[in-house]
């Protein structure tokens, strides 16, 4: 009973990790070296925000990935990150789809994207995104 305990969160804390992963990535992506740039001129300047430093970050209520990174190791979804941290889960839902339809769309544009392809992810996209937030994922149960 409890090795199946412990491989439960085992899975847990992995399927978390990824979650994390996909918004680290999706924040890179999209923000790539304006993000680095930004955030070494604005680390001296106080009156910049959380949230104009790093998106991600900001919407979660959190002072650092690593922060993110043992919250979900430790079993707890990003929305609960955020309630502990007085902001909406929905503020990280938005923000991570904003970004992948984004992507999905400069996708489209370069050409490695069919249309099909983009309209059926883009369709499914929010109902992932709202499962990865709250931790439904199929594995979990």
């Amino acid at each position: 009973m409890k090795s199946t305990n412990t491989y439960r969160r085992i899975r847990k804390g992995k399927a978390m990790i990824s979650t994390l992963l996909l918004g680290i990535a999706i924040s890179s992506l999209l923000l790539g070296e304006q993000a680095n740039a930004q955030s070494i001129a604005t680390s001296s300047t106080s009156s910049v925000t959380r949230e104009q430093q790093d998106p991600f970050l900001g919407a979660l209520g959190a002072a650092s990935d690593e922060d993110v990174y043992d919250d979900l190791y430790e079993g707890h979804t990003l929305a609960e990150t955020a309630r502990r941290n007085n902001k909406n889960p929905q503020a990280i839902i938005d923000l991570q789809v904003a970004q992948m339809n984004e992507m999905l769309t400069q996708r489209l544009i370069d050409g490695t994207l069919s249309p099909d392809t983009y309209r059926a992810q883009k369709e499914e996209l929010t109902d992932i995104i709202t499962q990865s937030v709250y931790g439904q994922h199929p594995y979990n149960q």
